[in-house]
């Protein structure tokens, strides 16, 4: 694999102009990583400038030149390797008025280009608003960049310019830690459960007994930090309020001659990409200025085991597969059931054993990163998405909250829904 990694620095400067707060993203140019001989100077020059013009099509946000901030880091000697220290995180800070650095990798692999960006908070450290987006290469050469950084640009800076600081702010300190919450925004009423973030361990531990897979036995114990998770999938009546079509209409996306298992306002959404899932996400957190995503695969099975309130059962609150599940042997009726219909986890979550697989954010490899465990997010680059949890159509043993399921990202299936994470 040829991997190109590079940190710019996302300055965002409160100040007052013509009524408004001006927020500005200062760039680096792309750094090439190690062993990387497929990057060119002109691409590099490309990513820089496609993700500038991206940012500052965004109304409130100017951008910094290359050159300003590379002075900066000239006169402070700050080293070049695509990470400071923290002190020097904290100068550049100062000097440039940043609140937040933006830590981003691009990765070239065969066909494709993937770019990743997250924020760091100066004062506080804390990580938050991950965003990843998906390009092509034509004949080896990175394509439709600004279509990607644009997407990048709107999922890292929440979508809307007219989302100040200040709102953003004050709408996530609504989110308290401890607390569950109910998402209002276009009357979805989703409920929000909080998971205290903790340790596990990750994988086949001896409550799921015999039935464990080759991509499962190497377990690691893993630290999650606190999150909120949807306390039941997606439904389709959400789904329709935020993206605007419905079951039938996802089901034409795939063959109009198929058939729908299972339809109501209260039913979970399925025939979903996982790009897809992830726009319901984008959408989400543009409209409220808090941070959903789907979850990490880390993060899904320690919700799955009941976080901090895990009582050590084979399946998402019970060793007995019926009680909380639905799957091939009980759903007589050949079709997925209204949410929340079966016994909740420890956690008061439903349904996280059957009725519709779940999109995680993670590429699927077929064995845990064993270094990889303080919040890991899996491997860069991939074929194959991660699902969890197991469907009305399959096996009691794909219920298990440590069995791995994975699909390509572009798959639309009768048995493939999501539930999403907020990030506080």
């Amino acid at each position: 694999m040829k991997k190109l990694s590079f940190i710019f620095i996302l300055s965002l400067l409160s100040f007052v102009a013509f009524g408004q707060q001006k927020q500005t993203i200062a760039l680096l140019e792309p750094r090439l990583g190690d062993g990387s001989t497929a990057v060119t100077s002109m691409e590099k020059a490309m990513v820089r400038g496609e993700l500038r013009k991206a940012i500052v099509k965004f109304d409130g946000f100017d951008a910094l030149t290359r050159a300003d901030i590379d002075q900066m880091m000239k006169e402070q000697n700050f080293q070049r390797t695509g990470m400071v220290s923290e002190a020097q995180i904290k100068k550049l800070g100062e000097m440039s008025g940043a609140d937040y650095i933006c830590i981003s990798t691009l990765t070239k692999y065969n066909t494709e280009f993937y770019l990743e960006a997250y924020l760091i908070h100066l004062e506080s450290g804390v990580i938050s608003n991950p965003a990843s987006q998906l390009g092509e290469l034509e004949n080896g050469k990175l394509a439709n960049m600004l279509p990607t950084c644009q997407a990048l640009a709107q999922e890292l800076l929440g979508g809307s310019a007219s989302l100040s600081k200040v709102a953003r702010s004050n709408n996530i300190s609504s989110l308290v830690a401890g607390k569950d919450f109910t998402e209002t925004a276009w009357d979805i009423n989703m409920k929000m459960i909080w998971v205290e973030g903790g340790e596990f361990m990750m994988g086949c531990t001896s409550e799921q007994g015999s039935d464990c897979g080759n991509d499962e036995k190497n377990v690691r114990r893993v630290t999650v930090d606190g999150f909120y998770i949807g306390m039941l999938e997606v439904t389709q009546a959400q789904w329709e309020k935020v993206m605007g079509t419905s079951i039938y209409q996802q089901r034409n996306k795939v063959n109009s001659s198929w058939n729908i298992y299972g339809a109501g306002a209260d039913y979970p959404m399925y025939y979903v990409s996982w790009e897809e899932a992830m726009e319901f996400c984008r959408l989400l957190s543009n409209k409220t200025g808090k941070t959903y995503t789907l979850p990490t695969e880390a993060q899904w099975e320690y919700a799955a085991r009941g976080g901090k309130k895990a009582d050590g059962t084979k399946y998402a609150g019970s060793n007995m597969v019926d009680v909380v599940a639905w799957y091939g042997e009980n759903s007589s009726s050949g079709s997925t059931h209204p949410c929340g219909t079966k016994r909740a986890n420890a956690l008061g979550i439903y349904d996280m054993s059957g009725n519709v697989w779940e999109w995680c954010k993670d590429w699927y490899a077929d064995s845990y990163t064993s270094y990889d465990t303080n919040n890991p997010t899996g491997p860069s680059s991939g074929s194959s998405r991660v699902d969890r949890g197991g469907s009305w159509r399959g096996n009691a043993s794909a219920c298990r909250v440590a069995f791995r399921g994975c699909n390509p990202p572009g798959l639309r299936s009768n048995y493939l829904g999501f539930r999403v994470v907020c990030i506080p």
